[in-house]
């Protein structure tokens, strides 16, 4: 909601002399790339958002078109500025996404969109490398201007399949490219995948996924949560569940880790037990998966949550880690419970950034909650530390 106002906000500023309500749908999707979604976010009609927006003004011009524009003392000095500019300048026009370049899929070459054409060293028949490979050709054709040597880099991480993750982790220079794409039902979802597991996930996963292997993201039109394959920001088990009941491929080894939304969502214990057997029965039974084939990560510590200040939310995320921690152990014989309980591979990822009292280890994340794109309470997420400590622990285990 405050992502999407501050866009409309931009948008009025943008345009000297603000726009007319009218047009306001259009422009908004000339600079962002895709309509207002006030259906998304609970309204009947853009009318009805824009009531809810303070520091929004209605004026009648000459002709009598009714006009919008922006009425906010905080943002006062830029409106000033933006009249003092020369009639036929263009470059706000499209300032806000610029950086987000539209390329098609095919441009990145991934492991999923394979051409006839390509030779046989693209073809990747050592399968342990394929994001490595994958990934080299990526950012080499981003960073045109950037000297990079892909030998020393293998050789360099031949022997040690974690450090092949930090060539790309670099807080300031990593670029993020969003590709806009139609919304559309995927039947056959492969990524991403690291070490030939394929990661299931909310915005810890998606993190990875952009910073540490370097893949692109989607954000599709109408939704605007990033996404990569069935890594989805703000993605809660539920949404899993409906994700899945569309897909009829994926891989066939699968790291999950989900559930922390649920908890920022005010999900109780029982909730998310439930959410989680009901995914666990559709992978066992659509999808034909073995218990070994499966591996369930606890969530990591949510450092914005307190025990004394968040007492549910907090006794739901240990309560959880520890039902998914005894998925390892083996099930009563007489247990009613279809799902087996005796097989799954677990990944603490709690008990990796919480010291021996389980108390939050604060240096591995970052120092301030932010809002994420498909979400709608903060999140802190690893800091570049806390990021290399999370794929040695992934790949640790894989």
């Amino acid at each position: 909601m405050e992502e999407t106002i501050a866009l409309i906000k931009s948008c009025l500023i943008s345009k000297k002399g603000g726009i007319p309500i009218k047009s306001l749908n259009h422009e908004f999707e000339k600079i962002v790339g895709e309509p207002i979604p006030y259906t998304r976010l609970g309204f009947p009609s853009l009318q009805s958002l824009l009531k809810k927006v303070d520091g929004l003004k209605t004026i009648k011009k000459l002709d009598g078109e009714e006009t919008l524009i922006v009425n906010d003392p905080k943002i006062k000095h830029i409106v000033d500025l933006i009249k003092k500019q020369k009639e036929d300048y263009k470059g706000t026009n499209s300032k806000y996404y610029k950086r987000f370049a539209h390329y098609p899929s095919s441009y990145y070459n991934n492991i999923n969109r394979n051409h006839d054409n390509t030779s046989k060293d693209d073809q990747y028949e050592d399968r342990n490398k394929v994001w490595f490979n994958d990934n080299i050709k990526y950012y080499k054709r981003r960073n045109g201007n950037q000297t990079f040597n892909q030998t020393s880099n293998l050789e360099s991480t031949k022997n040690n399949k974690c450090l092949s993750y930090e060539v790309y982790d670099n807080e300031h220079n990593n670029i993020i490219v969003i590709e806009k794409c139609t919304s559309r039902i995927e039947r056959t979802v492969y990524e991403p995948i690291i070490l030939r597991h394929q990661l299931i996930g909310d915005d810890f996963f998606l993190q990875l996924v952009i910073r540490n292997l370097g893949l692109p993201v989607w954000r599709q039109r109408g939704d605007m949560a990033l996404r990569c394959g069935l890594c989805i920001s703000g993605q809660t088990i539920n949404d899993c569940v409906k994700k899945l009941n569309d897909v009829e491929c994926i891989s066939n080894q699968i790291v999950i880790m989900l559930g922390a939304v649920d908890i920022y969502n005010g999900a109780s214990f029982d909730d998310l037990i439930k959410s989680m057997e009901y995914l666990l029965k559709i992978l066992r039974y659509k999808f034909a998966f073995s218990n070994s084939a499966i591996k369930i990560c606890t969530i990591p510590p949510l450092a914005n949550l307190s025990l004394h200040g968040h007492v549910d939310k907090a006794r739901a995320l240990y309560s959880f880690n520890n039902w998914i921690r005894g998925l390892n152990h083996e099930a009563d014989s007489n247990s009613e419970n279809c799902v087996k309980k005796n097989s799954y591979r677990i990944i603490d990822f709690f008990e990796g950034f919480t010291d021996e009292t389980y108390t939050t280890q604060y240096e591995w994340f970052q120092l301030n909650a932010r809002m994420v794109s498909g979400c709608k309470h903060p999140y802190v997420l690893w800091n570049k530390y806390g990021r290399k400590r999370a794929m040695e622990i992934l790949t640790g285990e894989l």
